[in-house]
């Protein structure tokens, strides 16, 4: 029954969309697969267990700070072979390298005006095979190619105004931008959030018309995700999750979540209902990782004091929430995920005084001297930590 529904619910999406374009060739594709669809059903007052019983175990990562490497906030992390690829996109502006056990290696691009600089640090994604690391620079309009090693290596010109960009192949990107993007040949009303293009401007699929305006400008930071050779996109402020391919544009992953009404887009939404809506009900934030083995959704539930999710796992086709009790001290630093590390784990950064300011929660909760060992060395002014935490399925 649930099925019909998400398809009735979509091909309501799709007529309302209709009323600002008469030509939608691509979204038709949205339809497709809809038995591979997983559907995520989320109670947050059933299945609901300590953080603990949920993961295996969980280590940290302290990264080390020095004069010239300072992180101010962690907006990306990425990983590849023993690196860890750490992304300041707001403050300090810099992509930095750290081996695996948090020492400083060498800085990627620096922010400045010249051929083989970046204007502005967007986002950041690797090309498919993980050989180059390619930045998003909106301000130049640019798409900047480095080397894992550092090396600048090209630049190629942004095919659209995109906010945000993820490799689906070599010359084939998934591109966002929250005011939509204008195709050449279609309605000049139809401005879709997504569009999946080559570098060249060709599109292949597009979808999701864009109502941002005066009143409506919630989105998400990072409605775009790769996790292995998989995209995903999830359209802002809904509850469905879309995987992007060569092919077209299928659904992935719809949640229900008990006792939430879904928001309704069109050209009549604005923030503030928007925000009132979510001051009465769950509702998933767009904060999501895609496992191996399953995937962790973050819900967000007005007025509760912990950090929510839900885990659903493949092999008991089931999800599992959280109770927001913990035993052992580390798993007090688990929020929204920054990044997915090998197969079932997850990672979480917290800023050095965030820790500091836990330092007697631990102490309640660890031994000693595994807690003054952590805390070894660490001040106010260091950089952030990570911890990685693996999943149970």
């Amino acid at each position: 029954m649930k099925r019909y529904t998400l398809l009735f619910i979509l091909v309501v999406f799709f007529l309302s969309c209709k009323k600002n374009s008469q030509n939608y060739p691509k979204e038709i594709s949205l339809l497709r697969n809809m038995e591979e669809t997983v559907e995520v059903h989320i109670d947050l007052n059933k299945d609901c267990l300590p953080f603990d019983s949920l993961m295996n175990k969980v280590n940290y990562v302290k990264l080390e700070t020095t004069g010239d490497n300072l992180i101010g906030e962690i907006s990306q992390l990425l990983f590849v072979d023993d690196k860890i690829i750490v992304v300041d996109a707001r403050q300090s502006k810099t992509i930095t390298v750290y081996d695996e056990k948090g020492h400083y290696l060498y800085k990627i691009g620096v922010l400045g005006q010249g051929p083989m600089e970046y204007g502005a640090l967007n986002h950041v994604a690797f090309t498919p095979e993980k050989e180059m690391l390619v930045i998003t620079d909106l301000k130049g309009g640019r798409l900047k190619y480095y080397s894992i090693d550092g090396r600048y290596v090209k630049s190629v010109k942004l095919p659209y105004w995109f906010s945000r960009c993820e490799f689906i192949t070599d010359n084939l990107i998934a591109g966002f931008w929250s005011g939509g993007t204008v195709i050449p040949g279609e309605n000049k009303n139809y401005k879709p959030l997504l569009v999946v293009t080559d570098l060249l401007g060709n599109v292949s699929s597009s979808a999701f018309q864009s109502y941002y305006s005066k009143e409506y400008t919630t989105t998400v930071f990072d409605p775009i995700r790769k996790f292995a050779d998989r995209v995903l996109y999830n359209n802002p402020n809904t509850d469905s999750i879309f995987l992007l391919t060569p092919n077209g544009i299928e659904l992935a992953y719809h949640l229900n979540i008990e006792g939430a009404k879904p928001m309704i887009l069109n050209e009549d939404v604005t923030d503030e209902l928007l925000k009132e809506q979510r001051r009465n009900n769950p509702f998933f934030n767009g904060d999501f990782i895609e496992l191996k083995d399953g995937a962790i959704f973050h819900i967000f539930e007005s007025g509760f004091p912990a950090y929510r999710f839900g885990i659903y796992s493949k092999a008991k086709q089931r999800t599992f929430c959280c109770t927001g009790i913990r035993y052992s001290p580390f798993f007090c630093f688990f929020g929204a995920p920054k990044a997915r590390y090998g197969d079932n784990t997850v990672v979480v950064d917290a800023r050095s005084d965030i820790a500091l300011a836990y330092k007697n929660e631990l102490y309640k909760l660890g031994k000693r001297e595994e807690i003054d060992e952590f805390y070894k060395d660490l001040t106010e002014d260091s950089n952030p930590v990570l911890f990685f935490y693996e999943l149970k399925f």
